[in-house]
């Protein structure tokens, strides 16, 4: 015996799929359009999406932030900075070091039979006292370029080495979603089961059928979003430790 009010139910259940049919629809085609625009092509509704409900994802395998770092551009960068300024430094010193230079000459003629031969040879040494209170300065200046040069090294390695952890550890936290989600659904499912049975069996009413499907449902979406998270965090984790 089925009652009015559980056709009604199933009629407003029936509504709220079709709704959510036209949002499934409406999403799908601004995500292609999105993509057809960060990917440089034309939108085509012709493009489709192939999913593969098999495919299973794997947990990717962490790296030592501390060694992920030297991978980045941006280390790689600050390190050439500091180099830069360490030869800057050197040059800035050569300029005002001692310089010791050495010159030579020597003539051989032969004139009737009598030949003479002579050298000469110069030994200059410069020593710029005038100028080395100016390059003393000079050089401080350097040394302190050079020391900011280090510490901004210093200092974004840090954040660096923060942001390629913080991104591991939120990739763990997806994982460990999707986890519980796969349990959810497995858990839902053998509910839905039980529920769907017993409804058969005109044990239960209709509202504890639509109520299990509805959890069902509402378990199978977040095992999909944790997945959709997962791959995210996956790229990003990837880009932030030089590997992507």
């Amino acid at each position: 015996l089925v009652q009015r009010n559980d056709l009604l139910k199933v009629q407003l259940k029936q509504n709220e799929l079709k709704t959510n049919c036209l949002k499934l629809d409406n999403g799908t085609e601004l995500t292609t359009r999105a993509l057809c625009q960060q990917i440089g092509i034309p939108y085509n509704t012709s493009v489709n999406f192939a999913i593969d409900s098999t495919m299973q994802i794997s947990m990717l395998s962490t790296v030592n932030a501390d060694e992920a770092v030297k991978q980045r551009h941006e280390f790689q960068l600050l390190n050439k900075a500091v180099e830069a300024e360490e030869l800057q430094k050197k040059m800035a010193m050569g300029e005002y070091l001692p310089q010791l230079s050495v010159s030579g000459m020597g003539y051989y003629a032969n004139i009737a039979g009598s030949s003479q031969k002579n050298a000469l040879a110069l030994v200059n040494l410069s020593i710029p006292i005038s100028d080395w209170w100016g390059g003393s300065h000079k050089i401080k200046q350097q040394n302190i370029k050079l020391e900011k040069a280090r510490t901004s090294l210093e200092e974004n390695s840090e954040l660096l080495t923060l942001q390629i952890e913080q991104a591991g550890n939120e990739l763990e936290e997806c994982w460990f979603k999707i986890q519980v989600s796969q349990s959810s659904v497995e858990q839902t499912k053998e509910n839905l089961k039980i529920t769907n049975d017993n409804y058969s069996a005109g044990t239960i009413v209709i509202s504890d059928l639509l109520e299990a499907q509805a959890m069902f449902q509402e378990a199978s979406d977040n095992l999909i979003d944790a997945q959709c998270n997962y791959k995210i965090k996956q790229a990003k984790y990837l880009q932030v430790t030089g590997r992507y």
